[in-house]
């Protein structure tokens, strides 16, 4: 154990000065300045409605005097309140019409909370088209989002905040479900998945929790280099900076977030996270090129003590689950799809169906920052002959032609299963229908 610390810190000094030497740090245009206004972690004792609002407030705020003050369309043709709909926490009440009509009852939602907790960069869009779903299937439940803090507003919002302040909203999230709710289950999108477990790990016994799910869940990053990130940050304000035109996701990475992103998942990590008997769903692509898809197997198979679980293992290119130890209840599932070219699954592809308007098939926004040639790029924004796919298809595919994946075209029927998995957490009975 010395003797690595003391590589580790030889390496350390070794690349940070290397940084030094070539002036590594970076300066930050308006678009990648803090706001000045970030978001933070929620007041304990507020209401989880008037966190909301003042949310969507402060959203508005920003964005009108910053981006859209100096900008004709910084988001393309979406407006403000577009970007403020798709940016901030919400609280969504059951459908008393549909909750009657469906019976009112346990495996309609009755007494039900949903949490919905998103990734790094992104936003609670990112899982809008799973709530929207499962709203169908469960319309007298109660469908919560929050925003993490640095979250929303510019991404220079994440160069001080820490993972305390994201733990701090998940908790803040959870606890703010009222008595009338028995039964919350969360619902975690890559970092938003280990604030998730980390939150429900140290909460112990907590009777209410009846579930968690997982989708592309970020238990370890897919970079070796990642541990470097804590002491890099103190020299180097970004891992990547890109243009921020998406409406519902930042496009640049602070070396901050990613070194607290590190921070947080080091329970699954070094395995010191305690196992749970609360039942777990995941979802994950065996090609994720942003986290470590074993590591979620390791946690699904070493962490989760429950007969209730279940995992979809979208199979692509790579087949490192073949050779890894592994356990029951996981499902392999081929992530090609030829009618919808789609030849493997990104990390950003499995919560999104392909109908959605922004990410899915036809959707407006096209993920082509993988390519630096500008004539490389405008064939991947514009081209008909396109697919889609995860960054280690990048080599191999003709240059121009890869778009990363933002869309599941497995998406109903991941929706099915988790439906299924969610009744059988609740106490069981007939999966609902989609009303």
């Amino acid at each position: 154990m010395v003797t690595r610390r003391t590589i580790r810190t030889g390496l350390t000094s070794f690349v940070l000065g290397t940084l030094l030497a070539i002036g590594a740090c970076s300066e930050s245009d308006a678009q990648h300045a803090p706001s000045g206004n970030a978001i933070s972690a929620p007041v304990r004792g507020t209401s989880f409605d008037a966190y909301v609002q003042s949310t969507r407030t402060q959203l508005y705020d920003i964005l009108s005097k910053g981006r859209y003050a100096s900008e004709t369309k910084p988001f393309g043709d979406y407006d403000i309140d577009q970007v403020v709909d798709m940016r901030s926490p919400y609280s969504i009440a059951p459908d008393q019409a549909a909750c009657d009509a469906a019976g009112g009852d346990l495996v309609h939602g009755e007494k039900v909370g949903f949490l919905a907790v998103h990734g790094l960069t992104d936003s609670p869009y990112w899982l809008s088209d799973v709530r929207d779903q499962l709203r169908m299937r469960f319309p007298c439940a109660t469908f919560n989002g929050v925003l993490l803090p640095g979250h929303g507003t510019t991404p220079g919002d994440l160069i001080d905040v820490s993972y305390q302040d994201w733990l701090d909203t998940v908790r803040f999230g959870i606890d703010a479900f009222g008595d009338d709710i028995e039964h919350i289950i969360p619902i975690g999108y890559s970092m938003g998945a280990a604030l998730i477990g980390r939150d429900i790990s140290a909460r112990g016994t907590d009777e209410r929790i009846s579930a968690m799910i997982m989708l592309s869940p970020g238990f370890e990053a897919k970079s070796e280099m990642a541990w470097l990130t804590p002491y890099v940050r103190y020299f180097k304000d970004w891992v990547g900076q890109d243009p921020e035109s998406d409406p519902a996701k930042y496009g640049s990475m602070a070396m901050n977030a990613a070194a607290e992103f590190h921070l947080v998942t080091e329970p699954y990590r070094d395995g010191s996270l305690p196992t749970s008997t609360t039942p777990v769903f995941i979802a994950i692509s065996s090609d994720d090129q942003t986290v470590n898809p074993l590591a979620a197997v390791d946690y699904f198979c070493s962490k989760v003590n429950s007969g209730i679980k279940k995992m979809i293992w979208y199979q692509g290119e790579i087949n490192e689950l073949s050779g890894h130890p592994r356990c029951d209840n996981i499902d392999i599932i081929s992530s090609s799809n030829d009618d919808m070219r789609t030849i493997n699954h990104a990390h950003t592809a499995i919560t999104m169906s392909p109908d959605n308007p922004v990410y899915g098939l036809n959707g407006t926004i096209r993920d082509c920052g993988h390519y630096d040639d500008p004539a490389e790029h405008e064939a991947c924004e514009t081209g008909s002959d396109t697919v889609y796919g995860e960054r280690n298809l990048l080599q191999s595919a003709t240059a121009g032609t890869l778009r990363r994946g933002t869309f599941n075209p497995d998406f109903p029927n991941m929706i099915e299963m988790m439906a299924a998995f969610i009744v059988a957490s609740l106490g069981g009975g007939q999966t609902p229908a989609a009303q």
